[in-house]
């Protein structure tokens, strides 16, 4: 278990050592694994975008209880309503994103690459939403004791996971490219070892 910043271990590493598996066992044709990993990632990907933190929802509580310098509420404010409105529409547009998935796959359909979309907003999304939380709620921000913090410490929570969220099923990078080659049909980078197996790639031994 790989000890992470928020306390828990939900990433693992794990080594295999001289492993045969039968081939009744297999998964795919000979040869096709890359395919079976990629419907793997795939549906990965679709879990991850899923991911649920504390929302663009809690924020509108927590800034309607929260005061500013003024003494008004911080929901007054026109930069926290701007913040809200646009977090409204992400949250909004992932909810429709996923709701097309799920009619995809009650189709038998498998997830496609657009399922890169959902992930890589999300997990920006309850970045983005977590750390002018915290930011916003001040002192009582930094505290992560669920007994004590604000929302049970959710936003604590939240901005611990996300960086993690921004890695898992692939990076932001990587899903960006996805999006442009397979989902935009753009160009795609310029790769000299694309159609050579992993096996044949040169290292620098």
């Amino acid at each position: 278990p790989i000890h992470q910043m928020s306390g828990g271990s939900g990433f693992n590493e794990v080594f295999f050592t001289d492993v045969r598996v039968k081939d009744s066992q297999r998964l795919g044709g000979v040869g096709d694994g890359w395919k079976v990993s990629l419907v793997t990632l795939m549906n990965e990907r679709l879990a991850v975008g899923g991911a649920t933190g504390a929302g663009w929802s809690q924020f509108l509580e927590a800034a309607r209880d929260t005061t500013g310098a003024d003494g008004a509420p911080l929901l007054q404010e026109s930069a926290v309503r701007e913040k809200l409105a646009d977090w409204y529409v992400q949250a909004e547009g992932l909810r429709h994103a996923r709701n097309r998935t799920m009619t995809a796959l009650s189709k038998g359909q498998t997830p496609g690459p657009e399922s890169s979309i959902g992930k890589i907003v999300s997990a920006s999304l309850m970045q983005d939403l977590a750390n002018e939380a915290v930011e916003m709620l001040d002192q009582y921000g930094i505290i992560n004791d669920p007994d004590l913090a604000p929302l049970s410490g959710g936003f604590h929570g939240s901005l611990m996971m996300a960086p993690g969220l921004r890695i898992a099923g692939g990076t932001d990078e990587i899903l960006r490219n996805i999006i442009a080659e397979r989902v935009l049909g753009l160009p795609g980078d310029i790769r000299l070892d694309k159609d050579v197996a992993f096996k044949d790639v040169p290292t620098g031994r």
